[in-house]
């Protein structure tokens, strides 16, 4: 039995559509339906209910599926394993990861990466909005804040270390903060994204002792970058991840207003993290890519670093 004709059944079941499996196998969408027909004239079984709107596998196609997915997936992954034996990294990477993040962390590595493994062609989706990895076919993502999708194999790149910060410009017209609830009285510019409290800010001693403050909104968006310029601008004080500041901090441009406080406004445990979404089979592709960032990062983010 041809084991292209069964990844094709198993890949029709999947998305109710011989055209949608057409255009990710690049034929003609006539191809897929004579394959599937030969296929059910050799098994003596209709396996598709069609209609000028849908198809709908019957029932014996849907144990016929039920039984053979598993055994067509692993055929795939072992024809795949065996011919990356003998290659380098080929194909095309494609890679989500938030703007900000990526502009000072990621993208800075790419050339080095590019130039260990020349057959690889690259495409880097830049949002961040939390893309779905199957629909939207990535062989990577890297997402910043609390971890939300379990269902992928994830890896912990760095720690999301956050400062509270303002520049010297901005302490000085306004009056340096005493304590955390100082905030309350002056203009905080704020990160919107799921996950981060835009009211609250929840500060921790170094004796372990844990405080939430409410804040002052001043300004909130989506993207660190932009909080970072409003801030350098002294329109407000600020929360941000230390990779985001950790240059600005140390030259003096941005002052770190409350040294002796842990500082967070994430619901949940926030890092920067790294996803892809099988433990099963990693195309060699992505593990090489995953080494390398994960190296990268073993000492913390570059731009911190």
């Amino acid at each position: 039995m041809d084991t292209n004709a069964l990844a094709i059944f198993v890949d029709v079941v999947r998305k109710r559509s011989f055209a949608a499996v057409a255009r990710d196998r690049n034929v003609d969408a006539t191809t897929i339906s004579r394959t599937i027909a030969a296929l059910e004239h050799e098994l003596t079984v209709r396996l598709f209910h069609r209609t000028t709107r849908a198809i709908q596998p019957t029932e014996a196609g849907m144990v016929y599926f039920e039984r053979i997915e598993p055994l067509v997936d692993e055929l795939i992954r072992a024809r795949l394993i065996a011919a990356e034996i003998q290659e380098r990294p080929q194909g095309v990477l494609r890679v989500a990861c938030p703007v900000s993040f990526a502009e000072l962390n990621v993208i800075p590595l790419v050339p080095e990466f590019a130039a260990q493994y020349p057959e690889l062609t690259f495409e880097f989706l830049l949002t961040d909005a939390p893309l779905d990895l199957i629909t939207e076919h990535l062989d990577v993502a890297i997402r910043v804040g609390p971890l939300r999708d379990s269902t992928m194999i994830s890896h912990k790149l760095c720690p999301m270390i956050a400062r509270v910060c303002a520049t010297p410009g901005y302490l000085q017209a306004h009056g340096r903060p005493a304590t955390p609830a100082d905030l309350a009285t002056h203009g905080c510019l704020v990160l919107a994204l799921p996950g981060f409290s835009r009211s609250n800010w929840k500060f921790t001693n170094n004796a372990g002792q844990t405080q939430e403050v409410r804040i002052n909104e001043l300004l909130r968006t989506s993207n660190a970058m932009a909080l970072k310029q409003w801030a350098l601008a002294s329109m407000g004080i600020t929360l941000q991840a230390r990779w985001m500041v950790g240059r600005e901090l140390r030259d003096g441009t941005l002052i770190d207003v409350f040294p002796e406080y842990a500082v967070t406004a994430a619901f949940d445990d926030a890092a920067a993290w790294l996803l892809y979404p099988s433990r099963t089979y990693v195309p060699q592709k992505v593990r090489v890519f995953v080494d390398f960032l994960r190296r990268q990062f073993k000492d913390g983010p570059p731009w911190d670093t």
